[in-house]
């Protein structure tokens, strides 16, 4: 599937149709959820590897003591459970890409051992007795902020600097709202329309878990919605009471009128008679309806009246 390239997009993803002709590493930074396994699978795509093996690894997924053996593959024997040999992802990616993804979480040690995988094409087993040569492209992806890490001492200096060959940065959502109706409007697939004021609301809000978390609103809209339209009310309740742009404030302060004008309405109708089935005749509702609405807005029963109906 084709990656949806919006304007704020097509310098990174112009650049990147260069880096795909290259074998130097790929460094990809960014919040969670902004895209980067998407633009490191495009690299891979637009590259003469494209027939070949994408496989991503989530850095921080694993504890410490398997990532090796999931990179580098073990020797049977080398600990407790190896029963047999396995060849690592770095193996089985052959002639293909890896994608180390939130490669911040890194341990240091396995840092150095990467880097000299990067440097020389070769690694070597947990418990085996020899190096293997591999052909593999490195992409790297972490929303970590891997300068911060290097004075901290929890990232390698070297690492980043052999992986700062091809960099790109992508903004999280929040930065760029021009985005938003075009990533809406691709995953609605011309089935539904936002309203104006739903895409106010997406505009303005701040969205925290960027295209993943849109994607999973509109999944949420498109299981429970069954018109063109999308309305405020198809949302997420939590996203809607998060996000106190205009055209939420706008909507509230509007219901609140109209309810306030509803009570009102009924207490004058009452004044005139007593009597709730006949306000309810003149009104044009059920008496079971409106004895709701008086309890809602607080409207005592006037003195006299017919017995409540049941409900």
């Amino acid at each position: 599937m084709n990656p949806v390239i919006t304007k704020s997009l097509e310098k990174i993803y112009q650049d990147a149709e260069i880096a795909a002709t290259s074998k130097e590493p790929v460094l990809i930074l960014g919040e969670t959820g902004v895209g980067k396994e998407v633009l490191a699978r495009y690299v891979h795509s637009r590259s003469a590897r494209s027939g070949q093996p994408f496989l991503p690894l989530n850095c921080s997924a694993l504890p410490p003591a398997l990532i090796e053996s999931e990179l580098f593959g073990h020797a049977r024997g080398a600990f407790t459970g190896a029963v047999s040999e396995k060849k690592g992802m770095l193996e089985q990616a052959r002639h293909g890409t890896m994608l180390l993804d939130e490669l911040g979480d890194m341990p240091l040690d396995t840092q150095a051992k990467l880097l000299r995988v990067i440097e020389t094409g070769e690694v070597w087993p947990v418990g085996s007795h020899g190096y293997r040569q591999i052909d593999v492209r490195f992409i790297a992806a972490t929303n970590a902020d891997l300068k911060e890490r290097i004075e901290l001492g929890q990232f390698r200096r070297d690492l980043y600097y052999r992986l700062n060959m091809f960099v790109y940065y992508l903004k999280p959502l929040r930065e760029r709202p021009g985005d938003i109706a075009v990533f809406a409007e691709a995953l609605l697939e011309g089935k539904m329309v936002l309203s104006p004021r739903v895409l106010e609301l997406f505009m303005c809000y701040p969205w925290p878990g960027n295209l993943r978390e849109l994607r999973n609103v509109i999944t949420y809209i498109r299981c429970r919605t069954t018109g063109r339209e999308v309305l405020l009310e198809h949302l997420p309740v939590e996203m809607v009471e998060s996000c106190k742009c205009p055209a939420v404030l706008h909507s509230e302060a509007l219901k609140d009128k109209l309810e306030c004008f509803e009570a009102e309405v009924l207490r004058q109708a009452l004044r005139l008679d007593p009597d709730p089935q006949v306000v309810a005749d003149r009104i044009g509702i059920q008496s079971r309806t409106l004895y709701r609405r008086m309890r809602k807005f607080g409207i005592r029963r006037p003195r006299g009246n017919a017995a409540n109906p049941r409900e």
